[in-house]
């Protein structure tokens, strides 16, 4: 297989396609890369997760903001990427209240592409942020244009139809980013907001193409995100999060609706909803 990750997370395998009733055709398809990505901060092995390896930068940083172990850009006081043979090693030296941090929840497996929680130690402390106050208003008709112009955006998925994608919105345009795992692309928009200089709370609505799980929630907690919506379902965890920490949760937005979970209040068209008995 011949890899362009260093370019855009691409790759090129020898395939074969098979058609009813015409001849097999020999050619090279488009496949996402995946590769394992060690983090290490300050000298010491921390996680190793399974990534598409582009924007691996914005990875890193919106990975330790969503772990609760970064606070500010300037607790990194060094970092650096190396190709290594088995894929990619991060290495950090973080300030000794980051440091600290990361001694208290440090993680001990693989998290493989689909993992958010791989590697916890333990459930205390699973919800390291505080509830939302936020009072930002939304209403159906934003989400859904911007979760067209995510799907606009995802020149991966359009190449290889295997990667995920979130998007930001924020008081200064929107950001997206793609991964081959659904809590990668949230981290690196995360990761790709806080390069630019935004901050806890400077972002107002988060969408993915996927559906809605406890990890990605947290995730959206953590850099005070007040609304956020999926193109699928939603997780009862995450339903449970979204509920006692104030996050407006939204799933199955595609195809002209979509179904508000928790906090509808910050969704205009929510005002007076029908109800409906069963």
């Amino acid at each position: 297989m011949r890899t362009d990750a260093g370019r855009d997370g691409l790759g090129w395998s020898p395939a074969t396609v098979l058609t009813h009733h015409c001849a097999p055709v020999a050619h090279e398809e488009a496949v996402l890369e995946e590769a394992a990505v060690s983090i290490v901060i300050n000298g010491q092995p921390y996680a190793v997760m399974m990534v598409t390896p582009d924007h691996l930068d914005d990875f890193f940083r919106g990975f330790l903001w969503s772990e609760g172990l970064l606070q500010s850009l300037d607790e990194i006081i060094a970092w650096e990427s190396v190709r290594v043979s088995e894929g990619w090693a991060i290495y950090l030296q973080l300030s000794p209240p980051a440091a600290q941090r990361v001694e208290s929840k440090r993680r001990c497996v693989i998290g493989g592409s689909a993992c958010g929680l791989c590697g916890t130690p333990c459930f205390a402390g699973l919800v390291p942020f505080a509830p939302l106050q936020r009072a930002a208003l939304t209403d159906a008709e934003s989400i859904h244009d911007l979760l067209a112009r995510m799907q606009q955006q995802q020149a991966l998925n359009r190449s290889t139809g295997t990667a995920h994608a979130a998007i930001l919105e924020t008081h200064r345009g929107v950001l997206v980013r793609e991964d081959i795992g659904r809590h990668n692309a949230v981290d690196k928009s995360i990761g790709a907001a806080i390069q630019q200089g935004l901050t806890l709370g400077d972002a107002t609505v988060l969408g993915v193409s996927s559906r809605l799980s406890f990890e990605i929630a947290l995730k959206a907690l953590g850099f005070g995100i007040p609304v956020v919506a999926a193109i699928s379902g939603v997780s009862s965890f995450a339903i449970q999060l979204a509920e006692s920490h104030g996050l407006t949760l939204i799933g199955y937005a595609r195809d002209g609706r979509m179904t508000v979970y928790a906090h509808a209040e910050r969704v205009r068209d929510c005002v007076e909803p029908v109800p409906v008995h069963f």
